[in-house]
């Protein structure tokens, strides 16, 4: 049922032997050092890097010399590019890919239409196999290619078969609109062939104009509730259908308690190994925060509640205000993050003996971004998650969240900035209350930043290794650890978001909503129970 795209299986070398998966969308790597984006980083890309040695960058420029976005082409630069010779890029990090995701998987690669068996008129739209199918070939309908058309023409779309078909035809001779007996793809994802084609239908990279295709719900796209956990293994909740209207977004907080399958209360403290997240499309992420005892007592749960929103009137959410966000409480004093995903299907599945902790006798934020900006109707969202429990007499080690925001981002107008810092693990240890001694075993690290954000990077304090690297700042990859990262108490994570600012008249600051900045890591470590703090922030 999950998707296999993205975070990827594998076997941890932990003293116990076990392992750790997770799944969700796709994995997105970068490869900035291929400059010329020929898809191998060599020779070529570093005679690029030398001739523009010093000179003055154009961020708009479609081959981008500065590797590292720092805004200056120096040695730096040719390093990097020196350091990454002979690597290539990944199809999942393309327009292409996107594309196939989100369209073909969804709506034309079924095993009736376009795909084994049947493939349909000849063509394959399947994994692997539809650009090769699309890209200059000839359609095997007669109409269309007595007219000179090709299922793809690159740079053509008004001569691209394939367009046609998802528009719908306007002579008979050339069939019906596609998909066939469905109904028809979001106009976005229709706007998003287009801009492909008309960059001309590239294999590899990414191509401006194309936004996040995850976020688009086809006009009549079924959704299936999934069955909660069977009594004693776990237990589902649920954030409410909730309206967004066409051409906006909205960001509600709902409040909720862990309830058994009576739905009374759970008092004491569960430990979860395993999180499934289920939501329609539309969503640009969904995050279970927990209130501390300081939220409860600031009566954050009540705060800003608003009428309306929700399908059902009884139900009670309240929307974030970009201009006043603590009227909702503050991240780290009133709630603290738990898990959090931008794909509509996500598994999380711990290692085996490692439980992550989660109080009974609270409150659970559920927090989903909607956007609905390109449609014509009103959408409804809504979460299901699957929490999975694991006695605690089983479990070993005690999993624990990062969750680290920089927010001294201050990027003038017609400039780029990086900001760094670093986080410290004689802090963290401090601060939880765990033994002093106590070493931190990562197993997962990844990343958020805004639309601004260029470039985010991940290093081990100690070797100035890089862990973790992003372009992306709707998606960002995950990276997963085997084996696990250790870290002791004079180590850390140093990390760096490159934003630029060469669109607006303002500083780019920190903030909430797309048109402000972020530059935060997240992830989780484990240690053993009997080191943990009793401390829970």
């Amino acid at each position: 049922m999950f998707k296999q795209l993205i975070y990827t299986m594998l076997t941890l070398s932990l003293v116990i032997g076990v392992s750790f998966s997770a799944s969700g969308h796709g994995d997105n790597p970068t490869l900035l050092e291929d400059v010329n984006k020929d898809g191998i980083v060599n020779v070529q890309d570093l005679v690029l890097v030398a001739g523009a040695f010093g000179q003055p960058v154009d961020r708009t420029a479609e081959q981008n010399p500065d590797v590292n976005r720092d805004g200056t082409v120096n040695v730096l630069d040719l390093v990097r590019v020196s350091n990454s010779l002979g690597q290539t890029v990944p199809d999942e990090n393309s327009a292409y890919h996107d594309i196939q995701e989100y369209i073909f998987d969804k709506s034309c690669a079924s095993s009736a239409c376009h795909a084994a068996p049947a493939n349909s008129a000849g063509l394959s739209l399947a994994y692997g196999l539809s650009y090769d199918a699309l890209v200059g070939v000839v359609p095997q309908n007669p109409a269309a290619a007595a007219a000179g058309m090709k299922l793809v023409d690159p740079e053509s779309p008004d001569n691209s078969f394939l367009l046609t078909k998802l528009i719908g035809p306007e002579s008979a001779d050339q069939g019906s609109r596609m998909p066939f007996g469905g109904g028809m793809v979001h106009a976005g994802k229709i706007d998003a062939i287009r801009t492909w084609i008309e960059a001309g239908a590239p294999e590899t990279g990414k191509v401006a104009g194309i936004g996040d295709l995850g976020v688009l719900r086809d006009p009549n796209e079924p959704f299936d509730p999934p069955a909660p956990p069977l009594p004693g293994e776990g237990y589902q909740l649920y954030l409410p259908k909730f309206k967004i209207e066409p051409g906006t977004e909205r960001e509600v907080y709902y409040a909720t308690r862990i309830k058994d399958e009576n739905g009374n209360p759970v008092e004491g403290d569960i430990y979860i190994n395993r999180v499934e997240i289920f939501y329609p499309a539309g969503s640009h992420h969904f995050i279970i925060y927990r209130l501390t005892e300081e939220g409860l007592a600031n009566n954050v749960q009540e705060r800003g509640i608003i009428p309306g929103i929700g399908a059902n009137p009884e139900d009670e959410f309240r929307e974030l205000d970009p201009d006043d966000p603590q009227v909702l409480g503050n991240f780290g004093v009133d709630r603290l993050f738990v898990v959090g995903t931008q794909t509509d299907e996500t598994l999380f599945q711990f290692p085996e003996g490692v439980g992550l902790r989660m109080p009974g006798d609270t409150v659970y934020d559920l927090n989903s971004h909607y956007i609905n900006l390109l449609g014509d109707e009103t959408l409804l969202g809504e979460t299901y998650v699957n929490i999975y429990t694991i006695p605690e007499e089983e479990v070993e080690y005690e999993a624990v969240e990062i969750f680290v925001s920089n927010r001294a981002i201050n990027v003038p107008p017609g400039a780029t900035r990086v900001a760094k810092l670093t986080w410290y693990i004689e802090d963290e240890l401090e601060r939880r209350g765990h033994d002093p001694n106590t070493e931190l075993n990562v197993f997962l690290l990844t990343s958020h930043m805004h639309r601004h954000g260029e470039l985010f990077e991940v290093f081990q304090k100690s070797t100035g290794d890089l862990l973790h690297q992003s372009i992306a700042y709707d998606d960002a990859p995950i990276d997963l650890f085997d084996p696990v990262l250790r870290l002791d108490a004079d180590d850390g994570l140093s990390f760096q978001c490159t934003h630029n600012n060469y669109d607006t008249n303002e500083p780019l600051v920190f903030g909430l909503t797309s048109e402000d900045e972020m530059c935060i890591i997240f992830g989780y470590y484990y240690i053993p129970t009997e080191s943990a703090g009793s401390i829970i922030r």
